[in-house]
């Protein structure tokens, strides 16, 4: 992995006095509180299941260990009110209060919940202006649309890096934390929502890493929307939409294995027999294929992605999809079947709920960064005053840890 993106290895612009730069880092550091956290990332992930099911210890094991999770029954058809209860204060915790709640009704039906939150809170490499904050116009619909209104926006001026995106006509500009953290801000020109839109349908992984490393420092003036971002959304939907479906069926779902009286005799007593068995590969998808219709026909189908495979019913492994060929006459046998009262094991939701909170603060030490603003002509000014697009990326991993359109900062 690279040390640093491009654009900090190519930085000319922070060239600036090195004594002035120790002396401005000095006083930053003096007005700090020595009890500041430069950069908090905090994800919670718990499995709570209806009472008496009992999860196999290894599963447990590994939940805990490898995937932070915490596993918890609860009465959710006896004590529906409890389990919200349980489940909101969980994540109450787990947010230091920032997430107040994120269910508010547990059907009767249902019988394992996953719950997961992301708290972010960065520090700015730069902090914003304080005194420079002041309620600026936004326009939700383009510069020239209707429903205009009033938002806070903060602003100041620094070396950023600035890229323009000219197949779009699209300008980026990355506003950095510390700690090797950076937002990245996609803008459309006269922005709109359906500019925004259409611009993501464009955003992929590889493209947002061919314009990172096409950036280059500049001196920007940025002003900003000062806002705090909650937003929760159901993961089933997202999974659904990628291929995901057994999972959430009621008659497919093949979780059994997470019960204690299911998983001893296939996996032995070491958790790291499991994790041999959870790797991808093609020969553990061809056992998990065995394993659900015995004395089956393997055969390997070609140019097949994850989720045309799972849509079949095959399973995939190690890029490659394996099918039963008496899978689907198989499958419409076990449908004819009449469910028995022990339902297996499935998945009903899953709920995601992220805080991000985007505002002035960094360092308390405006003055020696208002006299770094007063040696600077500015390049770019970057009026963030319409739809755009955020990205929060750890840069050493390439990991966004918060992504998504913001049409109404308020």
């Amino acid at each position: 992995l690279e040390p640093l993106v491009t654009w900090r290895l190519n930085d000319k612009c922070n060239r600036y006095n090195e004594d002035e730069e120790d002396e401005e880092d000095d006083f930053i550091n003096s007005q700090s509180p020595s009890n500041e956290v430069d950069l908090l990332i905090q994800i919670g992930n718990g499995i709570f299941s209806q009472k008496g099911t009992k999860f196999d210890e290894r599963y447990d094991k590994l939940a805990k260990d490898l995937y932070k999770s915490e596993l918890k029954p609860l009465d959710f058809v006896g004590d529906e009110t409890g389990s919200v209860r349980y489940i909101n204060s969980w994540v109450h915790n787990q947010t230091h209060g920032r997430i107040a709640d994120i269910v508010s009704h547990i059907s009767a039906d249902t019988i394992l919940m996953i719950v997961n939150t992301l708290y972010f809170r960065g520090l700015w490499e730069e902090a914003f202006q304080p005194m420079a904050t002041r309620n600026r116009r936004f326009f939700p619909n383009g510069p020239e649309g209707p429903d205009s209104f009033d938002i806070p926006m903060m602003a100041k001026s620094h070396c950023m890096p600035y890229y323009f995106w000219q197949e779009e006509n699209v300008r980026v500009l990355g506003v950095p934390y510390r700690q090797n953290v950076t937002m990245y801000i996609f803008m459309p020109m006269n922005s709109t929502r359906q500019l925004v839109q259409s611009m993501q349908s464009k955003i992929t992984a590889e493209r947002v890493n061919d314009i990172v490393t096409k950036m280059k420092m500049k001196s920007v003036t940025v002003m900003f929307p000062k806002m705090h971002i909650s937003n929760s959304i159901s993961l089933k939907n997202v999974l659904q939409q990628l291929g995901v479906y057994t999972l959430f069926e009621r008659n497919e779902a093949d979780l059994k294995r997470l019960l204690a009286s299911n998983t001893t005799d296939r996996f032995g007593g070491d958790p790291l027999d499991l994790l041999e068995v959870l790797q991808d590969t093609k020969e553990n998808a061809i056992l998990l294929l065995q394993q659900q219709i015995p004395n089956c026909i393997i055969e390997e189908r070609s140019n097949i992605d994850r989720g045309e495979c799972l849509k079949d019913h095959c399973a995939y492994g190690g890029k490659t999809c394996v099918c039963c060929i008496e899978s689907f006459r198989r499958r419409r046998r076990r449908d004819a079947f009449t469910p028995s009262k022990d339902d297996p094991i499935f998945v009903n939701e899953m709920l995601h709920k992220v805080d991000l909170t985007v505002n002035e603060r960094g360092t308390e030490g405006g003055a020696a960064t208002a006299t770094l603003i007063d040696r600077i002509s500015s390049q770019i000014n970057f009026i963030v005053n319409g739809p755009f697009m955020m990205l929060i990326r750890e840069e050493t991993t390439r990991l966004p840890l918060f992504y998504g359109n913001i049409y109404n900062p308020k």
